[in-house]
């Protein structure tokens, strides 16, 4: 949200400047408040009429009023009014009072506040949660990048890079020969037999050596595609599994799946066909060049004085066609998504009936699709015949004076055969080079968005000597603040102590904070104040693997893979034995179930597992988190919107899994933890209770209101049914 909108005349040192546009007496005025790396300042007109150090408040409130709103500040008992304002800023000075909190708190102005609207810095054009200008971005730093890659592959490259120039230069003799035939055999019509079988021999030869080296060109080209697209598809899935929760939440799946297949692929392209041919096509432009001025230089004037005039133009037609790309690739990416999440969430759309809607939008979105290819296809199309057209007048230059020449037998018929065959040649490439900016266009977009997986460093990362340790399960929050937005914290200064082997469930109303608790014990995200402790040791101190591989999770949306039963539950442990699998299955109160499939522990699950009910589902899932062994257990609402008796299955299931294992559990039916060892009560991100059962209840407070609130509930629902 854009903190920055106008800037009153004169302030230079503004971090957020907001309008206001009310009086104490509700009168429009135009007025601003700006806030400095120090300062509050209050603008009427342009003039400061109120100015505070940003310490000197204890708080600052953005009230919502009828019709309008203000911002107040607070110190001790005392309410400074500062400014009014309509609806329509209300948004913004509360999520100014938010950082201003976050600046009292930690003493940090935090000054990035165009998160949730981001754009080139340079030209403006919208990022859509990107991080990088395909525009903007220097193309030769990230083709230079582009490169790097190839470096395990340098002798493919080369191998097939000779051969493409050995055939090239078998190409540009064979004219030669050409003329020798005309000129020595043709015209004065020469009966030697054997010369003649000797020059169409080497004719021959040559053509059959060119098409050796594209043989082997063509070899070392496929392989060397085939192994570069392989690895930047494995690189970029390998850093899309490393980046943090927040980083993967910015974008859309249909976006990432385009990054790992479409662009990899099109970068696999670019590096094994247009790389090379670029090499190639200027070796060719270069040695015709120097060949037809040796030739002829009042020729090779008129041949090459079109070329000039086509690199400029096409210069500038570069810019405009990576614009327009860009837009192709957003609109491809949304296409990605909206299939996607249709495909993924088909049985909704069954559900409600709604395959006609669903039909639209993938027809929309696969419509704009097409009009972003038609739109930057129109502008390729329009502009090229006029290039191609600047090339052909230097051939019809050499046509119109070449003949004239022969006329004039100051050239032979031969010479200029061979000079209109190089001519050809010559603008063979240029053809090609032209064409060059729409690829570029094309792939620079894909290269960009490749690059900004592969190169972002990720929020949430191994420290240098990060420690590997056998966990033990005693778990330490100390004063932890998060919040998806730095200044607008989810959690408040929690603090509490979790014994290994303790039972303890985390409660509250939707939204206080208790997931968040949850992944950041598992390391998605890190906290920004504080610290959290397993065994003694900051989490950012250990390797996620060596964490992640000792904590199970059980969670409420259970999510089986495409395959059997066996590999489900074999998941959580590749190496694990089928006694071990079954033996775990029968822990969980799942074998009985399985072998009843029909094709018991082999049976296919299907999408999501779609095939199985809740029920059999969550016990795959516990079976899965028996196998994994963890030291530390998270169950998310397990036991959720489940019947009664599939409930006591897995609450028996769970029981068993629990046991001399830390374990945190969240769940909707608050009896469900009744017997936990403690119980964590979260109220507006802040620890406001913690203790047994019986002990919150007798205190009355915020545990005993959300129990008293369920039994009320649960009441009403009887006398309903």
């Amino acid at each position: 949200m854009n903190l920055k909108l106008s800037t009153p005349k004169g302030e230079e040192n503004a971090t957020f400047s907001i309008p206001y546009d009310l009086n104490t007496r509700t009168k429009k005025v135009n007025g601003h408040c700006v806030i400095t790396d120090n300062e509050i300042r209050i603008y009427l007109d342009d003039d400061i009429t109120e100015k505070y150090p940003l310490d000197y408040f204890d708080e600052y409130i953005c009230e919502q009023l009828i019709g309008c709103s203000m911002l107040v500040g607070r110190k001790g008992d005392q309410r400074k009014f500062l400014c009014a304002f309509t609806q329509t800023y209300f948004i913004r000075y509360a999520e100014l009072c938010k950082i201003l909190e976050f600046y009292k708190r930690t003493g940090e102005l935090f000054a990035d506040d165009d998160q949730s609207e981001p754009s080139c810095t340079k030209c403006g054009l919208p990022l859509d949660s990107e991080t990088i200008c395909p525009f903007c971005a220097k193309k030769s730093e990230v083709f230079l990048k582009l490169i790097k890659r190839a470096k395990p592959y340098k002798w493919l490259f080369a191998l097939a890079l000779l051969c493409t120039i050995l055939t090239e230069v078998i190409w540009i003799i064979q004219p030669r020969l050409q003329r020798t035939i005309i000129d020595d055999f043709v015209i004065p019509r020469n009966k030697d037999l054997h010369s003649f079988l000797i020059i169409c021999g080497m004719l021959v030869g040559i053509i059959l050596l060119a098409w050796i080296f594209e043989v082997v060109n063509m070899k070392a080209s496929f392989k060397m595609a085939l192994s570069i697209g392989k690895d930047l598809r494995q690189e970029v899935f390998a850093k899309v599994q490393k980046l943090s929760m927040s980083s993967v939440s910015k974008r859309t799946t249909g976006g990432l799946i385009r990054r790992v297949s479409n662009d990899a692929m099109k970068l696999q392209e670019f590096i094994s066909q247009n790389g090379k041919e670029l090499i190639v096509r200027l070796f060719s432009v270069t040695m015709l060049s120097i060949l037809i001025f040796v030739m002829n230089p009042k020729l090779a004037l008129f041949v090459l004085a079109p070329i000039p005039i086509v690199i400029f133009f096409n210069v500038k037609l570069f810019n405009v066609m990576s614009i327009r790309y860009g837009r192709v690739w957003r609109m491809s990416t949304r296409h990605s998504t909206v299939l996607h999440d249709t495909l993924n969430g088909i049985r909704v759309v069954k559900s409600y009936g709604t395959e006609k809607y669903a039909i639209d939008q993938h027809e929309k979105a696969s419509m704009n699709w097409a009009k972003s290819i038609r739109n930057a296809d129109i502008v390729w199309l329009l502009t090229m015949p006029f290039s191609r057209y600047i090339l052909s007048i230097g051939s019809y230059l050499v046509l119109l004076i070449g003949g004239s020449m022969v006329l004039d037998q100051t050239l032979t018929l031969g010479q200029l055969v061979q000079y209109t065959t190089y001519v050809a040649m010559i603008y063979g490439p240029l053809g090609w080079l032209i064409e060059l900016p729409r690829i570029l266009a094309d792939t620079t977009v894909s290269v960009s968005r490749v690059f900004e997986i592969l190169d972002e460093d990720t929020d949430v990362a191994d420290s240098e000597n990060a420690l590997d340790i056998d966990i033990k399960g005693d778990i330490t929050f100390d004063d932890v603040y998060f919040g998806y937005k730095v200044y607008n914290p989810v959690l408040k200064g929690i603090s509490c102590e979790i014994k290994q082997g303790e039972m303890i469930g985390i409660v509250g109303h939707s939204g206080v904070g208790k997931s968040t608790m949850i992944n950041l014990i598992l390391r998605l995200y890190d906290c920004t104040q504080g610290r959290i402790l397993i065994d003694g040791i900051d989490i950012r101190n250990l390797s996620q693997d060596s964490l992640r591989t000792q904590v199970g999770v059980v969670l409420q949306e259970t999510f089986l893979f495409d395959g059997s039963v066996y590999d489900n539950i074999r998941y959580a442990k590749e190496d694990s034995s089928f006694e071990e699998i079954i033996s775990a299955a029968k822990i969980a109160n799942a074998h009985d179930f399985i072998v009843k499939l029909p094709e018991g522990y082999n049976t296919r699950v299907g999408d999501k597992g779609y095939s199985l009910s809740g029920g059999e589902r969550q016990r795959i899932a516990i079976a899965r988190a028996i196998l994994h062994d963890p030291k530390i257990l998270i169950l998310d609402e397990a036991t959720a919107s489940l019947d009664t008796q599939t409930e006591r299955n897995i609450q028996e299931a769970l029981s068993r899994l629990i046991e001399g294992r830390t374990t945190i559990a969240i769940a909707h039916r608050l009896s469900t933890l009744s017997n936990a060892d403690k119980l964590i009560v979260l109220d507006k991100g802040r620890l406001a209770e913690m203790g047994p059962h019986e002990e919150l209840m007798r205190n009355g407070g915020v545990y005993y209101k959300l129990v008293m609130a369920q039994r009320q509930t649960t009441k009403m629902k009887e006398v309903i049914d």
